[in-house]
């Protein structure tokens, strides 16, 4: 396996349906590198350039992270395998990348937190509604009979 990055076999192939097809060893190569520069990618501004360089193997990466992994290259590999058959594309291949773009969003967003290896929670510098003032918190502003404009 020349590209073993986020994911294992095990972390894509439960995704993809035991009975119909599973993918190899010599499959994974390109699709590990696709999903390994899209999530870095969507990721940048969230995590630090250290924290992310600390996923170099799936044994370093996040749970979270090798999920969606897993779940991005299944749905390449499955949509290239049955693009023949479905010219329009495969739904079940959408539905696994837009879960996976779905978490990536919510990470980004905040309200999925992504647990390290050894379970603690990684810091997500990610901007919120609650990053800028005013916001929600600040009470809304208010004028007396007396304050009025000249």
């Amino acid at each position: 396996m020349a590209a073993t990055l986020f994911a294992t076999l095990e972390d894509i192939n439960v995704h993809l349906p035991a009975d119909k097809m599973q993918i190899t060893d010599a499959g994974d190569d390109l699709l590990q590198i696709d999903a390994y520069r899209l999530i870095r990618s969507r990721l940048a501004g969230t995590f630090s350039p250290e924290v992310i360089a600390t996923w170099a193997s799936p044994v370093t990466t996040p749970e979270m992270i090798r999920e969606i992994a897993g779940k991005i290259i299944a749905a390449k590999f499955y949509a290239t395998l049955v693009s023949e058959d479905e010219p329009d594309g495969s739904l079940f291949a959408q539905n696994l990348y837009n879960e996976a773009i779905m978490a990536l969003n919510d990470i980004r967003n905040g309200t999925l937190t992504v647990l390290d290896v050894d379970g603690n929670e990684l810091d997500n510098g990610a901007l919120v509604e609650t990053s800028f003032y005013p916001n929600d918190t600040a009470p809304d502003p208010s004028f007396g009979i007396e304050q009025t404009w000249a």
